[in-house]
C-alpha cells in the first residue's frame, strides 16, 4: 500500500505537458480515505433478489404467463433509490427468433429498471434502463415483469433471476 500511494504521489508530482487529473471520488476515497457511504451520504446498499421461473408464481392478470403477461415481483419501497440492477434467466422462447423481448417497471412505466431484451436465447443478460439510476418513488411501486408480444413464455424451463440494488431513504 506504502509502494502504490509513493508512484501515486509521484505521478502527481510530474511537471510537463502530461498531467494526472483526480477525480471527485478519487479524493474523497484515496486522499481523505472517506467511507462511500459516508461521503455519498446515502447510507447502507440493500440488495432485493427475485426469481421467476415461468409457470409458477403469483400473476396480476390470469394463471398463466402469456403474450405481454404482467408478473408482480417485489415492492419498491417508497424513499429508496434505485441504484442498479443485475438480471439473467434462461430462454424465455421455444426457439431463437421468435421475439421474445421482456421488460421490468414499476407500475407506471412498462421498463422503468430494465429495457427490452432478447430473451430467446439459453441464456440472456439484461438492459438496465440507465435513465432511472437514482429513481426514488415517492410511494410504494410495484415492481413487475412483462413479457413481450411475440412467443408465449416456455412453462418450466424459461426462468428470470435477477438482483436490484437500492439505498433506503432516510
Amino acid at each position: 500500500m506504502k509502494l502504490f500511494q509513493f508512484l501515486i504521489n509521484k505521478l502527481l508530482e510530474v511537471k510537463g505537458t502530461a498531467s494526472v487529473s483526480r477525480s471527485v471520488d478519487y479524493v474523497n476515497f484515496v486522499e481523505n480515505r472517506y467511507p462511500a457511504d459516508a461521503y455519498k451520504g446515502g447510507g447502507r446498499l440493500v440488495p432485493i433478489h427475485f426469481s421467476h421461473t415461468v409457470g409458477a408464481g403469483t400473476y396480476t392478470t390470469g394463471t398463466t404467463d402469456t403474450l405481454s403477461g404482467l408478473v408482480k415481483l417485489f415492492t419498491h419501497p417508497k424513499g429508496w433509490m434505485f441504484t442498479g440492477l443485475f438480471v439473467s434467466g434462461t430462454a424465455l422462447s421455444a426457439s431463437a427468433g421468435v421475439g421474445q423481448t421482456p421488460v421490468i417497471g414499476d407500475g407506471t412505466t412498462a421498463n422503468k429498471y430494465m429495457l427490452a431484451s432478447d430473451a430467446d436465447a439459453a441464456a440472456w443478460i439484461g438492459l438496465v434502463n440507465g435513465e432511472s439510476y437514482g429513481y426514488t418513488p415517492t410511494a410504494n411501486m410495484p415492481v413487475t415483469l412483462t413479457y413481450g408480444a411475440t412467443g408465449n413464455p416456455v412453462a418450466t424451463t424459461g426462468r428470470v433471476t435477477g438482483t436490484f440494488h437500492f439505498i433506503p431513504g432516510s
